[in-house]
């Protein structure tokens, strides 16, 4: 049983937000093979203080209100932006647990070393916040999981040349790739290949399952936002976070490589991943390249397989 923390931006259940975050909470709960022991939330698809009340909103949806949740930073590391975001009037603001994100983080690992795997989903603040808090957190960790970045290609979008969660705290994401952990990166070069198709959430808001129904709304309801937004005539949305959640019980989903990385934090590339999967030799002006690779890159993946993952442990929620 994989002991897990996940840290989310989540925004399922507020209108035109994305919903692949509360996709990535039901299969953390779902899947037997994962026990869920805390959810921090974190400033980014929107506000830290809606993510968290949509976050404690879906685990009463989920009959999960036992799982503690601690709110984390409400803006990334150094730069000064932060999402803000609206909670539905019909969604109940409940206090999550005291404390702070980082804290709960390191709190957590200190009494269970090598135990913990962190599965992070937004930007990265809260766990750069934690590493900082305490120089022996990475080491501590079983695992780090994380969905962010793009590694083979990039995102041909001149205002966020970066994958979003990085693009939104790349700051904090230096700071985990000079952790000393070589976490395992999820990006867009797979999670663009897993996807959903606007009939089969139609056909999920008409089932008579409460979850099922509720997260087949806002997946067709997310479709059409970025339909009208961004990709005129798209018909799909991407799993991006359920795929980070299933590489902690299922890493055969997936193909790694292990490779050197750096984070650009300059304006014109903010976000950027400079991925280097030689990491021995040198380069065209002599100069060495990294021995030691710093994170291991998805650069594959079994879309049939997720697919089937995916859906049989969802199929137990009610």
């Amino acid at each position: 049983m994989e002991r897990v923390v996940l840290d989310v931006d989540l925004a399922m259940g507020a209108p035109g937000s994305d919903i692949d975050d509360g996709f990535a909470l039901a299969l953390a709960l779902a899947d037997p093979g994962i026990a869920l022991e805390l959810v921090t939330t974190v400033n980014g698809n929107t506000d830290a203080d809606t993510a968290t009340a949509l976050t404690l909103e879906l685990l009463h949806r989920l009959g999960r209100p036992d799982v503690p949740v601690v709110r984390g930073a409400t803006r990334p590391l150094v730069r000064p932006q932060a999402r803000q975001g609206s909670l539905p009037e019909d969604v109940p603001v409940r206090e999550p647990r005291e404390g702070v994100a980082a804290e709960a983080m390191v709190e957590i690992v200190r009494a269970h070393p090598g135990e913990i795997t962190l599965v992070a989903v937004g930007p990265l603040t809260n766990v750069a916040l934690a590493m900082r808090l305490d120089p022996g957190f990475a080491g501590a960790l079983k695992s780090l999981v994380i969905m962010g970045g793009v590694f083979e290609g990039q995102t041909n979008n001149a205002a966020m040349p970066g994958e979003f969660n990085i693009w939104c705290d790349p700051e904090a994401a230096a700071v985990v790739l000079d952790s000393g952990i070589a976490a395992k990166w999820v990006g867009l070069d797979v999670t663009l290949q897993v996807r959903v198709e606007r009939a089969q959430a139609l056909e999920m808001a008409a089932s008579d399952r409460q979850f099922t129904a509720f997260a087949g709304e806002y997946t067709a309801a997310w479709i059409d936002h970025i339909a009208e937004i961004d990709e005129p005539g798209i018909t799909s949305c991407a799993m991006h976070d359920p795929l980070a959640v299933a590489a902690v019980t299922r890493p055969d989903l997936l193909t790694w490589r292990d490779a050197h990385v750096a984070v650009s934090q300059a304006d014109l590339t903010r976000g950027v991943m400079v991925c280097d999967f030689r990491c021995t030799g040198s380069g065209p002006d002599g100069t060495p390249r990294p021995a030691r690779p710093n994170a291991s890159v998805a650069v594959a993946v079994d879309v049939a397989g997720f697919n089937n993952h995916f859906l049989k442990n969802l199929e137990a929620i009610a």
